[in-house]
């Protein structure tokens, strides 16, 4: 398969993130990570956010989670954090606890994604490009699903991955947040019972509490919260694997209680089989939330990222019929960047109405 139809896949394609898995746990072991350095940089930026202030660059005071004015705030992962901006549930809620403040959030999370190697097409920027771009005041990672397949004979390379990886984040923003996985369930019929692999992801679990503790970071237990190896209830997911938008209203909630916001979950209520709060207002925010995380979804990983700025930009269909010497496709990107900011001050109104 020719590499520049990865991320095509990966973004387009219904089995994704089972794809993303798989090819995780290829890869991994090889550390195979595409070139991050080919596209110049005035090529796709992401949106820019508000300059960042000095005090931005401190750490969280005393390890407790705060946002402030203007802060963006970006999320890292693999495909439970990749799925996540299609719910929205997380996001709606930090935007009606931090409503006002002008705060920003950006996904970036990506199937397949690990502490070993977050694998892209030619010329993709790498992650922490996309950091710096963004302008990302805060980052919330969220690894060790994929890693704990590996079993315990792969902790250690674990451990040491993840501190490399923070401390590459730690030179965007010191203000850095980790989530421990939610746990496997049993996926029925003849799919594997993952409920099986939770003994050792609880000691993935624990080495993330322990990066925490070291680097005096924030911390949200997810595992812990829903019942570590012994869970069983709620319900979230339908294969064992991969989060249903229930499950990420679940995975939500605990967030919103650890970070110091809780009453703000139980005010949208409980999540129907969808994934729909009963609360109507707080069910519109989200919705607002995911119609500007599908704009923001195709503007940081654009469909046909090969003629875009990677090994297909010189191809005539690239470049202006007129004018070769013209490249239409990035000048079209940005039309995105307005339509994100109308959603954006969609939400913000939105937040701003809920008691």
């Amino acid at each position: 398969m020719p590499r520049h139809l990865i991320p095509i896949l990966f973004a387009r394609n219904e089995c994704s993130h089972r794809l993303g898995l798989v090819l995780a746990l290829l890869l991994a072991p090889i550390g195979l990570a595409f070139s991050a350095d080919l596209l110049p940089a005035a090529q796709n930026p992401p949106v820019e956010a508000p300059n960042r202030t000095d005090a931005q660059r401190e750490p969280f005071p005393g390890g407790r989670f705060v946002l402030k004015r203007g802060d963006v705030v970006a999320f890292v992962g693999g495909a439970d954090v990749e799925t996540a901006q299609h719910t929205g549930h997380l996001e709606a809620l930090l935007a009606a606890r931090y409503r006002g403040l002008d705060v920003h959030f950006r996904n970036f999370g990506w199937e397949g994604d690990t502490v070993h190697a977050q694998p892209r097409d030619v010329g993709f920027p790498a992650f922490h490009e996309h950091l710096r771009r963004a302008g990302a005041s805060v980052v919330v990672l969220q690894f060790g699903r994929s890693e704990a397949l590996s079993g315990r004979g792969g902790m250690a390379a674990f451990i040491s991955d993840y501190g490399r990886l923070l401390d590459q984040c730690a030179r965007q923003t010191p203000r850095l947040v980790l989530v421990t996985p939610p746990p496997f369930e049993q996926g029925g019929g003849l799919l594997p019972d993952l409920s099986l692999r939770n003994t050792d992801l609880a000691e993935y679990a624990e080495a993330v509490r322990t990066l925490a503790r070291q680097r005096n970071l924030p911390l949200v237990d997810v595992f812990a919260a829903l019942g570590g190896a012994a869970h069983r209830e709620p319900r979230l997911t339908e294969d064992g694997l991969q989060l249903t938008s229930r499950g990420q209203a679940w995975v939500a909630r605990v967030c919103a209680r650890q970070l110091g916001f809780g009453e703000l979950a139980d005010h949208a209520g409980e999540p129907d089989k969808n994934g729909a709060w009963s609360d109507t207002a707080f069910e519109r925010l989200r919705q607002a939330v995911v119609a500007k995380n599908r704009l923001w979804f195709d503007y940081w990983r654009p469909q046909n990222w090969a003629f875009l700025g990677g090994d297909r930009t010189a191809q005539p269909s690239s470049r202006d019929h007129r004018n070769p010497s013209i490249r239409w496709f990035p000048a079209e990107m940005e039309k995105f960047v307005p339509l994100i900011e109308v959603k954006e001050r969609d939400i913000s109104e939105l937040a701003n109405q809920l008691p």
